[in-house]
């Protein structure tokens, strides 16, 4: 078999040679298109729902908040594993797919089903970020030994320095910030003594409706900032 091999070669040296040469220049090419990473992703497709229902105990966040999504959850298809962590103020889920799950497809599941799940009145489920795990970078805290900045003085910083100047760097993702009070602004007015034009009955009555028990309305409420105003005593 191998003499057969040999004679073959050495009488048929142009063929030989041209193929050899033809492995070569495809080698050269494989080389180059070969996608080298130092840290593949090996990871299966995943989903992950975040939580935020500040001011709750773990316990109470595990049960009116992790349970229903994760009862939700199941039955998604190629879904292979589903996981929890409830902490204080915080629920995550993460839902893991097989191989033959489609990235996009399986978050427009999730979607759909997190439409269906019942919680307690004002908290919005979000989905995480659409990366892989080997691609978090790291964890952060900010600490501040200048009694001048308090916490809500760092997360203030958080939210409108360093999140937009990580979010500008190419290739990030996501940001992801947790914890710190969120600052608000309050307001007090007397009816009686407010002129017509800055204050009228209309826009008094839609503020504070007659059967209103809250002593005071938001005016505007955002991610970090919350306007309130309440009339004198």
């Amino acid at each position: 078999m191998i003499r057969s091999i040999v004679d073959f070669a050495l009488r048929e040296r142009l063929l030989v040679i041209g193929v050899g040469v033809l492995l070569l220049i495809w080698g050269i090419i494989s080389f180059h298109t070969l996608p080298v990473e130092a840290y593949p992703d090996v990871a299966n497709t995943w989903v992950q729902v975040i939580t935020q229902w500040p001011g709750r105990a773990a316990e109470e966040v595990e049960q009116q908040v992790t349970i229903p999504i994760e009862v939700q959850m199941n039955g998604i298809a190629h879904l292979t594993n589903l996981r929890s962590v409830s902490l204080f103020g915080l629920s995550m889920v993460t839902l893991v797919f097989d191989d033959d799950a489609d990235n996009l497809v399986s978050r427009q599941q999730v979607l759909e089903k997190l439409s269906l799940v019942t919680l307690p009145n004002g908290l919005n489920p979000q989905l995480g970020p659409d990366y892989s795990p080997v691609g978090q970078i790291y964890w952060y805290t900010l600490v501040s030994t200048n009694p001048q900045f308090d916490l809500m003085e760092l997360k203030a910083l958080e939210d409108w320095v360093l999140e937009k100047q990580f979010k500008g760097v190419p290739n990030i993702v996501d940001v992801s910030s947790f914890g710190g009070p969120s600052a608000s602004t309050r307001c007090r007015w007397t009816p009686t003594n407010s002129s017509p034009m800055a204050s009228p009955s209309a826009n008094s009555s839609r503020l504070w409706p007659p059967t209103t028990s809250m002593p005071g309305v938001a005016l505007s409420s955002t991610a970090n900032r919350h306007s309130t105003c309440a009339p004198s005593a």
